[in-house]
């Protein structure tokens, strides 16, 4: 058996199954992983695991410090107990000794000596059928038959009975350190905190460890900013590479080319995932150019790359290295301003692009590259006002469409703040931050950046085209503040303006925001054919596939219906319109949706279903910063009586009962609630499967439902999986929403 550190060793229990599989499956398996990631520690334990199960040998061979590839199988011999000094091929030596014993060798530290590692390997397994290797390296050996598998940090989440394993380590090592160290309940959260800025690295973690002698969890994690000189080791039993963070990834650095190396420090510019046409960017290569170097650094475990979004990451330990060699290298000053132009350049396209079938393609693209968008936006406010102005105004569907309108609303204050600008620039922003006002009430400032944008107009250098769109824009939200004012005929004579506009400068798409706030305005003032527009919105947005205001026209029908007291129509274009949205994430539109929706539910008399509803629409307003109040005293007016009705029907307990199960759903739950059947009653449940819908609606976990009904927790398990099959949900709280609504009312409120 191999001779494990006397430390303890501390989780990893998915790895080793995982592990245990691969070294069945294949007598080649190599762990990878950035530096630090404790890929040496795992296979000393898989490998003695798998040797115990095997009932074989298991062999351990050191080549951290082989710098001759010639070597290699010397390296190995000397591992072995073989007291053959025959002077004979090392290859020999080993095949000789092993021919007839299945073991388990592992090859530690490859990456330095990849080549050779991988030749002596493969002539290794060549020649001996019944032995398995078990590697570890910074990237593969790329061998047939070779099964990767990439060591993830510890894990961050919390176990069931005790901390996540991240937090367990660090304990440990502290304990190692000073048997008297104790984590309070206080110090829990910023343990898992400091453990979360070391990337789950055990090595980092380790070394943060031995820190806590002298230094307080929070005094050592203000001390981060300078990782690299904060986090040393005082054991002798370490090997020399691995007794400071820097020169664990100083390691990294040096075994990478000088290109590669470059690469490193760009892509260390980003603050987040990123995808390959933004590293292509910052880099200063082709899509086509990049791949190659790229896939290097992924292949030694300096970047990461997840295949199921197709962007990559680093972790902060190897970002931050990479940051600090390109300031030394007097690169970042190029890296920064590659980093905000190509960004800026993304935020311009989805403006230009917003209207027509990508469109749910370019919030999903915003939404992934949000902290980037944040950190060209800080870099934009130190470098040039126009930049920071035109950056902001080119995200407006990001703030108001993809939910993200207080943090829209703050950068509207920091850039509209900066001195100078051109009003070229500033007019779009300050039209853009007054629809921000509009979504969260705040009527008075948004009159106010209207105003300034109106007054400015003059003084701007405007191609024709963008004159007239700005001048759509400027009576669309005049209407809006009108409308959400209680002057809805106001707001009837500028949404026709803007739609008239719109249409004669040949943009029609810019008419569809008007357009469906028209069929508000005109159902406020119970007009005839008020949804109109309404239809003329829908129809255009299906002619160029286009997702939001498709949408948005739809809830503006099922408004108008709601209000001709057709409840039928009113539902059915609601539940269009929120399959229509299902999947674009437009939180403003959902909560409209449903709030039509729990209206309709109350006045069929659904008072519970209703109250749900309610609850949801409720939670997620809280979410974004606005509520169904900001638009306008009519809408407010809806959503009064339906709560008056519901409370009057329930009484006050229920409807509060009711209400807070709703806000438990999150977004996905609450649509999915909204579109399902009103007439589940049971939902084909068993008896048995309705006893264990209650518990959980008691918010009762697997386990103690077990003990409750003397049941086994895998029983429960399949009830669980059954009733949401039934039920067609996807969560516990769905079924504990469902449970509410179908079944609580006829039992006592406790």
């Amino acid at each position: 058996m191999i001779r494990e550190p006397r430390s303890a060793f501390v989780g990893r229990h998915r790895e080793l199954e995982a592990l245990q599989s691969l070294l069945d499956a294949s007598s080649l398996v190599t762990l990878t992983g950035v530096g630090g990631a404790g890929k040496t520690r795992l296979a000393m334990r898989a490998a003695n695991r798998y040797a115990e199960h095997e009932g074989i040998d298991c062999w351990f061979v050191p080549l951290e410090s082989v710098q001759d590839p010639q070597r290699v199988p010397l390296a190995v011999v000397r591992a072995l107990p073989l007291a053959d000094q025959s002077g004979r091929d090392p290859l020999e030596v080993v095949v000789a000794a092993l021919r007839d014993t299945p073991a388990i060798l592992v090859l530690d530290n490859c990456e330095q000596i990849i080549d050779a590692a991988a030749s002596f390997t493969d002539e290794l397994l060549l020649a001996l059928p019944k032995l398995t290797v078990l590697a570890t390296s910074r990237r593969p050996l790329e061998l047939d038959g070779e099964l990767v598998y990439a060591v993830p940090p510890l894990s961050m989440e919390a176990a069931s009975e005790g901390p996540s394993e991240a937090v367990s380590l660090l304990v440990a090592r502290a304990r190692a350190a000073d048997a008297a160290f104790e984590l309070g309940p206080t110090e829990e959260e910023s343990a898992a905190e400091l453990c979360r800025s070391l990337d789950g690295l055990p090595l980092a973690i380790e070394l943060a460890a031995t820190r806590l002698r002298t230094l307080s969890i929070a005094e050592l994690a203000s001390g981060l900013s300078s990782r690299f000189t904060l986090l040393r080791s005082g054991s002798r039993s370490a090997v020399g590479r691995q007794r400071t963070l820097r020169a664990v990834v100083d390691w990294s650095y040096e075994l990478c080319s000088p290109e590669q190396r470059e690469l490193w420090c760009a892509l260390a510019v980003f603050s987040g995932p990123f995808d390959l046409e933004a590293a292509a960017a910052v880099g200063g290569y082709t899509i086509e150019d990049i791949v190659d170097p790229l896939d290097a650094l992924v292949a030694q475990s300096v970047v990461e790359a997840d295949h199921e979004t197709g962007r990559f990451r680093m972790l902060e330990t190897i970002r931050g290295y990479g940051r600090e060699r390109a300031e030394e290298e007097g690169r970042s000053p190029v890296l920064t301003r590659r980093h905000l132009d190509h960004f800026a350049s993304v935020a311009a396209s989805s403006r230009v692009d917003w209207y027509g079938p990508g469109q749910t393609a370019v919030l999903a693209r915003l939404r992934a590259d949000r902290a980037e968008l944040q950190s060209a936006l800080s870099v934009a406010t130190a470098m040039a006002t126009d930049t920071a102005l035109a950056l902001f105004s080119d995200l407006c569907y990001h703030w108001a469409v993809g939910g993200f309108i207080p943090e829209g609303r703050g950068w509207a204050t920091r850039v509209l703040a900066l001195p100078g600008g051109s009003a070229t620039h500033r007019v779009p922003a300050l039209i853009n931050a007054a629809w921000l006002c509009l979504l969260q009430g705040d009527l008075d400032e948004a009159a106010a950046r209207l105003d300034e944008a109106d007054s400015q107009r003059q003084g701007a250098s405007f191609s024709t085209d963008r004159a007239a769109t700005i001048r759509v824009e400027l009576h669309r939200w005049r209407g809006t503040h009108a409308m959400f004012s209680g002057r809805p005929r106001d707001a009837v004579g500028e949404f026709e303006a803007s739609i008239r506009a719109a249409q004669e400068c040949g943009h029609p798409e810019e008419a569809l925001l008007a357009q469906f706030q028209l069929t508000t305005a005109l159902s406020h003032l119970r007009e005839p054919d008020a949804a109109r527009a309404g239809r003329d919105a829908l129809a255009y947005a299906e002619s160029v596939d286009e997702t939001w205001m498709r949408a948005h026209a739809l809830w503006s029908l099922s408004l108008a219906a709601f209000v001709e007291r057709d409840l039928d129509a009113a539902e059915r274009f609601a539940r269009k319109a929120i399959v229509t949205d299902r999947g674009f994430d437009d939180p403003v539109g959902e909560c409209l949706m449903l709030e039509v929706l729990s209206w309709v539910g109350a006045e069929r008399g659904l008072a519970d279903r209703a109250a749900i509803l309610l609850g949801a629409t409720d939670a997620r307003w809280q979410l974004i910063g606005s509520a169904i109040t900001v638009h306008g005293p009519q809408l407010a007016a809806h959503h009064d009586r339906c709560v008056d009705e519901l409370r009057r029907r329930l009484g006050p307990q229920r409807y509060d009962k009711l209400v807070g199960a709703g806000g438990h759903l999150d977004s996905d739950e609450a649509v999915a609630f909204a579109l399902e059947p009103k007439a589940t009653v049971a939902g084909g449940l068993s008896a048995r499967e309705r006893e264990v819908a209650m518990r959980i609606h008691r918010g009762m976990s697997n386990r103690e439902i077990a003990g409750e009904l003397v049941l086994s927790v895998r029983t429960v398990d399949t009830h669980v999986q059954r009733i949401l099959g039934k039920l067609g949900f996807s969560s516990r709280a769905q079924i504990a929403a469902w449970y509410e609504a179908t079944f609580a009312s006829a039992s006592p409120i406790t």
